[in-house]
């Protein structure tokens, strides 16, 4: 259909997208309109269809990541809880030359 009818393919994606979008809970209809939102501005900003591809999947890739990474009790900035913890130096006063 994308290669007979390419208005027509376009048309069937927006609406099935927005029909699911219409479908989910109300919770997930902003976050989910947010997403599309950012899919179809990469889209359009693409040099192709393929590098569209990538983009996404490499947006996909990411979240799957940071999700892994906060169920394994990390974050993604690699800095796990333990890890935060520091011990804190008191800083000592230098007299000025006016004191």
């Amino acid at each position: 259909m994308a290669q007979c009818d390419p208005a027509g393919f376009e048309t069937l994606r927006a609406d099935l997208i927005e029909d699911c979008i219409r479908h989910s809970s109300k919770r997930n209809q902003r976050r989910l309109r947010g997403l599309q939102f950012v899919i179809e501005a990469r889209r359009r900003v693409a040099r192709s269809p393929m590098a569209a591809v990538l983009e996404i999947q490499a947006m996909m890739y990411e979240s799957l990541f940071g999700l892994h990474q906060a169920l394994m009790g990390g974050s993604r900035t690699g800095n796990s809880p333990a890890l935060t913890r520091a011990r804190v130096l008191p800083f000592r006063r230098h007299p000025s030359p006016g004191d």
